[in-house]
């Protein structure tokens, strides 16, 4: 997300909430100022993408963040896992997501729900509803899970029997193994040579560094706003996926994917 922060106390909350309302944070250009306090949730968060037709909900593609601190932000994304719904734990993420359509009245169209796995159970932290997965998720969604919510969002319009032959819930198995990582800028300044992909990754099927050429501005990744790019890691193989994600995490930590002029940055 953008401008998330977690607060140690009650002025630290009072400070963050001042500096939210002072700035347009919304993606939407016409939405009202604004801001959210939620409560600290412990637990992997989860995504259940899915798409609506007349109030029945199918579950498109199942995902598990990878977050953690960087450059000083506590909840930076690392990467996009796609996982199968493969048992109770899974199956009972999707319900609770489909429950909070209907209790939402949500009834056409494509939602993205994020949703903590906590201890006491599933909890809610956000509803994209009449929104897509806001990265660019169609080739891994189609070679893992068969299918991507782009085109379903289009079946559940205009072709009722595709929709109809679409199963509920995503596979018990995928069909490989798919990771988005989204790459995280260590230092700011400009770029001094091209962004190249490191050598050795196997599984890395695509590569969209944002900056990419010598002389772009390198900004510090906080968040969603200021990711760096992306890295598609396919592979039928889930071990060399995990392995090239910890690589690629490796030389973000250690600021050796981007070769940058820090001196520059700090003279413009």
């Amino acid at each position: 997300g953008r401008g998330v922060g977690r607060a140690g106390g009650e002025p630290q909350a009072r400070h963050m909430v001042e500096t939210l309302l002072a700035e347009r944070v919304s993606l939407d250009t016409e939405a009202e100022g604004g801001a959210l306090c939620q409560e600290v949730l412990e637990g992997e968060e989860w995504v259940v993408d899915t798409v609506s037709r007349a109030g029945e909900h199918k579950c498109v593609a199942l995902w598990r963040y990878g977050k953690g601190e960087a450059n000083g932000a506590p909840f930076v994304n690392f990467y996009d896992e796609l996982r199968p719904c493969a048992g109770e734990g899974e199956e009972r993420l999707v319900r609770y997501a489909l429950a909070v359509l209907d209790t939402l009245g949500w009834r056409w169209g494509p939602a993205h729900i994020e949703v903590k796995q906590t201890s006491r159970g599933p909890v809610l932290v956000e509803v994209n509803a009449g929104r897509f997965n806001g990265v660019d998720f169609g080739l891994l969604a189609d070679v893992c899970v068969g299918h991507n919510a782009y085109d379903v969002t289009l079946d559940a319009y205009f072709d009722q029997a595709a929709w109809a032959a679409l199963p509920a819930l995503p596979p018990r198995a995928l069909r490989g193994a798919g990771r988005l990582v989204k790459l995280v800028a260590s230092e700011e300044g400009v770029l001094r040579a091209a962004a190249l992909p490191p050598a050795g990754l196997e599984s890395l099927v695509r590569w969209g560094p944002e900056p990419s050429e010598p002389g772009e501005p390198v900004a510090l990744t906080v968040d969603n706003n200021s990711c760096a790019g992306y890295a598609w890691l396919l592979h039928a193989d889930e071990a060399v996926v995990a392995a090239d994600c910890a690589a690629l995490h490796e030389l973000q930590a250690a600021g050796r994917l981007f070769d940058v002029d820090s001196a520059s940055g700090a003279e413009s």
